[in-house]
């Protein structure tokens, strides 16, 4: 996104501006290094990637709806061994049928290892059922299609920073995504006035964070659509001014950073799944399971049952063979086992393994930010005086 006809006042602004380009730059840079890597991954890092990312996608989703809870919580709660909080939630919807809804839109995939990994952690999703769940299914649903309508009319551009832009700009103007606006209420008090400021409902941003990884997919940016959680923020909303673009490329960097971990973190699994379990027969499906318990986290037998389709025997052979081999974990919670994989320090060595691999960016995309950057260089010519520092 070339900067042409900007004019400025103040060397507070060309400093702004040079700060949007080079966090501009440092968020484009991490997306050609996902996009390159994602190709590369093996069968076993791509399903325990895609076990990740989906993990995360539902703690952003229960997190932004006003949900409260710990990792540990998190896991007994989809086991089906308690409620996901204590705490009374006076907005977030039930968090089952909310659960269900993240799941059923990621396994709609075109990418075939987060379309096959979401319908097995579906299948492994025994949290406890509520009245109001089919409710929460069908305001996800709406809050997805919202989202998807916000992104579709959005052209492909060579860089993503005008569609992202679009998106804060929409959330606006959208009763569903807008922050929702303070209301205090007055009491008094003898002679006193005091002002009680009601709790806001909760503003939640992952649909639009699903949504802008299909546009990233359309666009050609990532070759397949992830979840981007964390690109949306509320405090980026409104008229894209340069303060706010300079958010909205800090808040893409940081996702995909993190995203960039969980792909470090599936290449670890695979390098230790095959150190650890290399004598295994072909055939056998424990290195399947302790890359899904280490990828997205503890179950419990039954819960294993229905992700992996076998039966409670062909369980108990596969923890077995995890067992036997140091790597297995349990813990008992309302007396049922969660079996969870054990991280050894020899897996660790694994991590110094990972090369990335090269960035690759169209030659529209280089192109736009050449011309990007010699704007601003005609721009600080123009203002010798600046008092700006070269670096």
């Amino acid at each position: 996104m070339a900067f042409t006809n900007l004019s400025f006042t103040s060397a507070d602004e060309l400093a702004a501006l040079e700060n949007l380009a080079r966090t501009q730059a440092q968020a484009a840079i991490m997306l050609g290094r996902l996009s390159g890597r994602l190709g590369n991954l093996s069968a076993h890092a791509a399903h325990g990637f895609a076990a990740r990312i989906i993990r995360d996608a539902l703690l952003a989703a229960l997190t932004q709806e006003g949900h409260r809870f710990t990792e540990t919580r998190f896991a007994a709660w989809f086991a089906g061994l308690t409620t996901l909080s204590d705490e009374p939630l006076r907005f977030a919807p039930p968090p089952r049928g909310l659960a269900e809804a993240v799941l059923s839109e990621l396994a709609c995939s075109h990418w075939e290892p987060l379309a096959n990994t979401a319908l097995q952690i579906q299948a492994a999703l025994l949290a406890p059922r509520e009245p109001d769940d089919a409710e929460a299914r069908a305001a996800a649903r709406a809050a997805l299609d919202e989202a998807a309508g916000i992104v579709a009319p959005i052209a492909a551009d060579a860089l993503p920073f005008p569609g992202l832009a679009t998106i804060h700009q929409a959330i606006s103007q959208s009763i569903r995504f807008a922050l929702a606006e303070r209301t205090p209420d007055l009491f008094k008090l003898d002679n006193l006035q005091l002002v009680l400021e009601r709790e806001r409902p909760p503003s939640p941003r992952w649909p639009l964070e699903l949504a802008l990884g299909s546009y990233l997919h359309a666009s050609d940016f990532l070759p397949a659509a992830l979840p981007i959680i964390g690109a949306i923020r509320l405090d980026a909303a409104g008229d894209a001014d340069v303060p706010r673009r300079t958010i909205q490329a800090e808040a893409l960097g940081h996702a995909l950073a993190c995203i960039g971990k969980a792909q470090d973190l599936s290449v670890v699994i695979d390098a230790d799944t095959a150190n650890l379990l290399a004598k295994l027969r072909a055939s056998s499906r424990a290195p399947q399971l302790y890359v899904l318990l280490r990828a997205f986290g503890p179950m419990r037998t039954a819960q294993i049952e229905a992700m992996l389709g076998v039966t409670r025997l062909g369980v108990r052979s596969m923890l077995r063979v995890l067992m036997d081999a140091n790597i297995l974990d349990v813990q008992t919670i309302a007396g049922s086992k969660l079996y969870s994989a054990r991280t050894l320090p020899a897996c660790a060595m694994a991590q110094q393994q990972i090369v990335s691999a090269p960035v690759v960016f169209s030659q529209s995309a280089l192109a736009e930010y050449d011309a990007s950057m010699a704007d601003i260089d005609a721009l600080l010519a123009r203002h010798p005086s600046n008092g700006l520092a070269d670096e």
